[in-house]
């Protein structure tokens, strides 16, 4: 009976629950001197993921798999007691936690989601990890970009730097597409003053999702991520460096 009164309110909740909406991060435009010296760009950093979905069903071979990653990434295969205090504390990369416990956090949120083991490994850890890829079914590297400023504090007056979205703007920054907890804006500097020119625009995808949250196909055409653009200072790298040079002398 209450299927057929409130019919319509279970129908929207059905379409709520398996409609899911993908951001898609886009790249910050660089900073450059008056003759193209780099003062600000982006790198990538590597992370190593894992999607808990993809794993062998054998225990066995999983734990094989954990163990021979395990000496690669310097992550114990389990430590950490899971209450529930810890796991409701739990941030990827930020945990003593082993690579067991955080699986099974993935695979209790979203199975089909890769979640981060360990942040930012090198590029050699990275390309190890990559030609796994056939031997170790559900790991994976995913490829960040981060801030670089090659100049470091020659310039950092001038040029700023980034930081996460205050919380106290969180909608402002939603409204215009940016993902809190991810996305970094502008706090200081040229990051701060030219944030709309460098930051580009985020793209979205709209998905349909089953109750595991695995993407089953697109419900709506991509929206493509937008670049920022570049910007060119008018300060001289050399002048500036020759400049501190002469104050430092004095």
């Amino acid at each position: 009976i209450l299927q057929i009164i409130e019919g319509q309110e279970f129908t929207a909740q059905a379409d709520e629950n398996r409609t899911s909406i993908v951001n898609i991060q886009t790249n910050r435009g660089s900073i450059y001197d008056r003759n193209g010296y780099v003062l600000a760009r982006n790198i990538p950093s590597y992370n190593v993921v894992i999607t808990p979905a993809d794993l062998p069903s054998d225990i066995g071979a999983t734990q094989q798999i954990y163990r021979e990653l395990s000496v690669l990434i310097d992550i114990p295969v389990s430590h950490g007691a899971m209450t529930d205090e810890r796991v409701k504390l739990f941030t990827p990369c930020q945990t003593d936690f082993g690579i067991t416990e955080i699986v099974i956090i993935g695979d209790t949120n979203a199975p089909y989601t890769p979640i981060r083991v360990k942040c930012n490994v090198d590029e050699q850890t990275a390309l190890k990890i990559s030609a796994k890829k056939a031997d170790w079914p559900g790991v994976g590297i995913e490829i960040e970009p981060i801030r670089d400023y090659p100049t470091g504090e020659l310039t950092s007056e001038v040029v700023g730097f980034l930081g996460p979205i205050p919380a106290a703007l969180e909608q402002e920054y939603r409204d215009k597409g940016f993902q809190p907890g991810r996305d970094k804006v502008g706090y200081a500097g040229v990051e701060s003053t030219m944030q709309d020119v460098l930051a580009g625009r985020n793209g979205q995808r709209t998905v349909e999702v089953d109750v595991a949250g695995k993407v089953i196909r697109d419900l709506e055409p991509p929206v493509a991520s937008q670049p920022g653009s570049d910007i060119k200072l008018t300060i001289d790298t050399r002048l500036q460096s020759a400049a501190k040079a002469a104050l430092v002398g004095e």
